[in-house]
């Protein structure tokens, strides 16, 4: 059986953790492994927009991570149908501290999995740098834990198939989704501030109903955003919208 793994550099902190994980079942599975970072070409004719993409079998397409569990099903020859994430969002806003995202606090942004990510939180932060510097995004934080979070990425340094312009910044992620309360408005809100200074317009990928990626798509229209329109279609798990606010 082969698995295809296709992922962004390590833009997200569970890339490093899978890629762990994928190592340890090498003699189980012809596993080849894609870093699309540099490699636009192959992340469009993938159709991916999530910063990583499992292919088993040039067919069957999976968008959650990957864990044991999913490889041991697999090799038990067990059908395994991927269930989009659906929740119903709170709409009363939660204020803890709103602090800058940055290399020396990102390992506070990387428990948005509900798992420490010592490790990959520090390649994230050389990812990062290697693109560009500074602020990356904005935390929503309470006594030190983690509430919230909006970071982003110059359109031009996303492999994906976005609109790219030296004006456009791109909403990389957006945590966390709760219908508690919604800790994630108020970062994004201050990211967008401080993009104004230096880019026109933001733009994002929601589904319209799963709240991964980033969404869903009331929520973002009910913060400003435009829907431009349906960038991709899964069956049976996502219709992607391409969103964008101008600043």
């Amino acid at each position: 059986m082969r698995i295809d793994f296709y992922y962004w550099g390590m833009q997200c902190p569970i890339n490093r953790e899978m890629l762990n994980l994928l190592e340890q079942f090498k003699e189980e599975f012809d596993i080849v492994l894609h870093d699309v970072d540099k490699d636009e070409e192959l992340a469009i004719q993938q159709r991916m927009f999530f910063p990583f993409l499992t292919v088993v079998d040039n067919k069957m397409r999976f968008f959650s991570p990957i864990t044991r569990q999913f490889l041991m099903q697999l090799l038990n020859g067990e059908v395994i149908e991927e269930k989009p994430y659906i929740i119903q969002l709170a709409r009363e806003r939660y204020k803890g501290e709103i602090v800058p995202l940055t290399r020396e606090n990102i390992h506070i942004a990387g428990k948005c999995t509900g798992r420490e990510h010592a490790t990959a939180c520090r390649m994230k932060v050389d990812f990062l740098s290697n693109h560009f510097d500074g602020i990356y995004g904005y935390l929503n934080i309470e006594n030190g834990d983690l509430l919230g979070g909006a970071e982003y990425i110059p359109s031009k340094l996303v492999p994906y198939n976005v609109p790219k312009d030296d004006k456009y910044a791109f909403l990389t992620c957006l945590y966390l989704s709760s219908s508690n309360y919604d800790y994630k408005a108020l970062p994004l809100q201050a990211l967008e501030v401080h993009l104004k200074k230096h880019y026109d317009k933001i733009i994002a990928i929601s589904d319209e109903l799963g709240v991964f990626p980033n969404g869903n798509l009331k929520w973002f229209l009910e913060q400003g955003y435009q829907d431009e329109g349906i960038i991709s279609v899964e069956h049976n798990y996502c219709t992607l919208h391409l969103v964008s606010k101008y600043l």
